[in-house]
């Protein structure tokens, strides 16, 4: 197996994976490059979960890591990836190679594509490899794996790690699409998607009692408490400051009320060092098919003042309010 691509070919693969606007489009556009290799049959990637709770040198514990393939469907019930490459994922080689068959050729590369701004990724590519093919690809892995990096940097909170305003305004684009091609009837039967918007209380007083260091620590834990509470086809943003945004995907209206009233009385019982109790408002509101995404971001706003307005640590939906008191 001979592979020699020339010069142009090169610039026209990087020029390609450089021109993308994000991390989605870089994604996709690099997994059609790889499947146009002759021979590459298969390459997709992935992302995994379940260890930003680690301390310093801590080991990863595989059995609780979560895969999720890319893209991420919204619009599909959340199942866990049947495949048992976690070991693989977890090697600090950036390109683990299969062993060879009875012809030396390899048969599936795992590539792990971590310690950047977001969650940990790996790229799992199936065909006949062979060493000249590993090299290349070794280099187009290392490509890809840089310009994640500066997506994440653009895309992405530096403190939390959770993406920020620019990607929740392409994220939110992506569902008020969705459900204008698939409107909804009646949200308080039909499984569907729904916006919230979360304040911490009091966030300010924080700062100016225990120091900025310690504000930060409690927005870092906050965002860590939501990655355990929502699914993986859920969305979460840091929207600026103390607040954050959370799409919520596939339930009807009481299922909604309770997964944000749960996480409400989570945030409640946690001891923060230093800080102490911590609690968060929440505005809560449907995403339907006739309503633009700034309108149902203000929805959700005018329901999060209602809650800090009517005493904080509670949650309140629009367009019929009705406050859970903490």
């Amino acid at each position: 197996m001979n592979l020699h691509p020339d010069y142009r070919q090169i610039s026209h693969w990087a020029i390609a994976l450089s021109e993308q606007p994000d991390y989605q489009g870089l994604t996709y556009r690099f997994l059609h490059l790889l499947e146009d290799l002759p021979w590459i049959d298969q390459a997709a990637a992935y992302e995994v979960y379940g260890e930003r709770n680690l301390k310093t040198g801590e080991a990863r514990c595989t059995s609780e890591q979560l895969v999720r393939r890319f893209p991420l469907d919204f619009a599909e019930q959340p199942q866990e990836e049947d495949i048992d490459l976690l070991k693989e994922f977890n090697s600090s080689a950036d390109l683990t190679p299969s062993k060879p068959n009875a012809a030396g050729l390899f048969t599936q590369i795992v590539a792990p594509v971590r310690e950047l701004g977001g969650p940990d990724r790996a790229l799992l590519l199936k065909g006949t490899f062979d060493p000249p093919a590993l090299a290349l690809l070794t280099d187009l892995i290392s490509i890809y794996r840089n310009l994640v990096a500066l997506h994440d940097r653009k895309e992405r909170d530096p403190l939390t790690k959770l993406p920020n305003r620019q990607s929740f305004d392409a994220r939110m684009l992506q569902v008020c699409d969705y459900f204008r091609s698939h409107p909804i009837k009646d949200c308080y039967l039909e499984k569907s998607s729904w916006i919230a918007m979360l304040d911490i209380d009091h966030f300010k007083r924080i700062n100016d009692t225990h120091g900025h260091l310690y504000g930060d620590e409690v927005l870092l834990m906050f965002s860590q408490a939501m990655e355990r509470h929502f699914r993986y086809n859920d969305f979460l943003f840091r929207f600026g400051g103390e607040e954050f945004v959370v799409i919520l995907n596939l339930v009807n209206q009481a299922d909604a009320v309770s997964t944000f009233e749960r996480f409400r009385t989570a945030i409640e019982r946690q001891q923060f060092p230093v800080a102490g109790q911590v609690t968060v408002s929440i505005g809560l509101t449907h995403i339907d098919h006739q309503t633009e995404p700034a309108h149902l971001l203000d929805r959700a706003d005018k329901a999060l003042y209602q809650a800090k307005a009517g005493g904080r640590n509670r949650l309140v939906t629009h367009p019929n309010p009705n406050s859970v008191a903490g």
